[in-house]
């Protein structure tokens, strides 16, 4: 591994773990046991830092963002769509705990979540487009708007309501928690099917949650 990978590896664990607003360059350094010079010749600064830990963040979400028209089609296949976009942003969880601030602190950050932002968008209009083909799901013209707010917001603001609950989930458990009520924000739109497919969420949620060996 380059030194360079070995400072974002060390850093995206740092401020994950400790909250980045507290790292200061020299903490990165220091946590790496080399000397704030030689951290300096690879990233001038903290915030070149985030922008390049933000590189990665984007170009994964991208990749996964862009599946949403494609093999994704039972409810077990939107379970573990859904779980995969969580699993990313929690990968990269500081970003989203103190979103507004983040953004304040670092406005280059501002447009590129924004365009994250879109791309989730999009996905989820994808899902319900496809599910509404099939004919799982019938929405009110009206109606979609609104339910691709929510689904987006329950996507983007889960980390921020955790840290206010507490955030004492571990991570599986609370990505888990976070796929049901996003995939039961359309259960309502399911009509007869509606029970069948809230007792199977819940069945799986059950499973998926209980302690491994």
């Amino acid at each position: 591994m380059s030194t360079r990978e070995r400072i974002l590896d060390v850093s995206l664990a740092l401020f994950n773990t400790e909250g980045e607003v507290v790292q200061s360059a020299v903490d990165i350094a220091n946590a790496l046991d080399m000397s704030p010079g030689n951290l300096y010749y690879h990233f001038k600064g903290k915030e070149p830092i985030i922008e390049a830990l933000f590189d990665r963040f984007e170009e994964e979400m991208t990749i996964i963002l862009n599946g949403a028209d494609s093999n994704v089609r039972s409810v077990e296949d939107n379970w573990i769509f859904a779980y995969i976009i969580l699993e990313e942003i929690y990968d990269f969880r500081f970003f989203y705990r103190n979103l507004g601030d983040l953004m304040a602190r670092y406005p280059s950050l501002a447009t590129r979540f924004r365009k994250i932002l879109a791309m989730k968008r999009r996905a989820v209009i994808a899902l319900l487009r496809g599910q509404e083909q099939r004919g799982v799901v019938h929405i009110d013209q009206r109606l979609q708007t609104p339910l691709v707010d929510q689904m987006v917001s329950t996507l983007t603001f889960w980390l921020s309501l955790d840290l206010i609950e507490g955030g004492d989930r571990a991570g599986p458990q609370l990505i888990h928690d976070t796929v049901l009520q996003f995939m039961l924000l359309v259960v309502p739109y399911m009509g007869e099917l509606g029970f069948d497919v809230l007792n199977e969420m819940l069945e799986r949620h059950a499973l998926l949650s209980q302690p491994q060996a």
